[in-house]
């Protein structure tokens, strides 16, 4: 049986993105079955291009801006296919049948949750190594995976406190936990365009920081959770301190109610094996987070970029 595929795509004030994100998706082999488009309040002329040119996408406009997280968890429930389908409005399959064979590898392989596509960046930074076989990782990419709907039904939605970062972790953790497998398809390219509209880097550090925090509340077993809470702070102070003086650990520091608050909430720990499996798979085989200061620019110059126009979707 082949699976169907439902496509969420969250965007805010990324309409020449999107624009190039939809008309690439809609022209895979295998396109989904159903694509979902959830504008989280964008005030730049999104919504009467998708009335205009995509007439066939459903387009869900929030009356405010949520987060990603609380639009991707939108999307899930509102969509049916056997598999949920996540790109970025800025990031889009770089061969058109990426998704079919992402498809067949789920089909193939009923032990996997998800699989992670290999992201590319006009920057350069190629996540894993091309050619390679796939091989388990510790979470996907937001901008490039493959969800199978009965996983993650099982585990739960995103938690939507985390409002803009680090899911993906979390709920690879709770697949893992739950026996799943998250696998990486290293052939199969997403290119990630990274747009700078609405990126800001102190907000990512602070989201970053705080989040891995309410993750480790919330699913590390009690016998490790000093350990890991330490590590963490410890870890992430660093990162921003190689960034330079910042206030994002006082900022995170004045969170720590809220952080303990959100993470009792949701406390439902994994096993111990399962945790330092996760924990051994994030130290060996994470998807890479930084691109290498001597690493040459890759295919990415080549690539389209968000002020192109390419010819508008078909609707029929």
């Amino acid at each position: 049986m082949t699976l169907s595929v439902s496509a969420v795509i969250a965007t805010y004030n990324r309409g020449p993105e999107l624009r190039i994100a939809l008309t690439r998706l809609m022209n895979q082999t295998t396109p989904p079955m159903e694509i979902i488009v959830i504008d989280d309040g964008s005030t730049d002329g999104t919504g009467a291009m998708m009335r205009a040119e995509f007439p066939t996408v459903r387009y869900v406009r929030q009356p405010h801006n949520g987060g990603l997280i609380l639009a991707r968890n939108f999307g899930f429930v509102n969509t049916s296919g056997d598999c949920i389908l996540s790109v970025d409005d800025d990031s889009w399959f770089e061969d058109a049948d990426g998704l079919a064979r992402c498809v067949a590898y789920l089909e193939e392989n009923p032990e996997v949750a998800a699989v992670a596509c290999n992201i590319e960046t006009r920057d350069g930074l190629v996540y894993f190594p091309k050619g390679a076989a796939p091989f388990d990782v510790p979470w996907y990419v937001g901008c490039g995976h493959l969800l199978r709907r009965s996983a993650v039904e099982q585990v739960g939605l995103y938690m939507p406190e985390l409002y803009r970062q680090g899911e993906e972790k979390d709920r690879c953790l709770r697949l893992v936990g739950a026996g799943y497998r998250v696998v990486a398809l290293p052939d199969i390219m997403v290119y990630h365009d990274k747009s700078e509209k609405g990126r800001k880097p102190g907000m990512e550090r602070f989201y970053n920081h705080r989040n891995d925090l309410i993750r480790e509340v919330a699913r590390c077993p009690s016998s490790l959770m000093a350990w890991r809470l330490a590590r963490s702070w410890a870890g992430n102070s660093w990162k921003n301190l190689r960034n330079g003086p910042r206030l994002t650990d006082l900022k995170v520091l004045l969170a720590l109610p809220e952080i303990v608050r959100i993470g009792r909430k949701h406390r439902a720990p994994v096993s111990v094996d399962a945790y330092n499996r996760w924990l051994h798979l994030a130290k060996t085989a994470a998807p890479a987070s930084a691109p290498s200061a001597d690493k040459p620019v890759s295919r990415a110059a080549s690539r389209p970029v968000a002020a192109e126009r390419p010819s508008p979707a078909r609707s029929d």
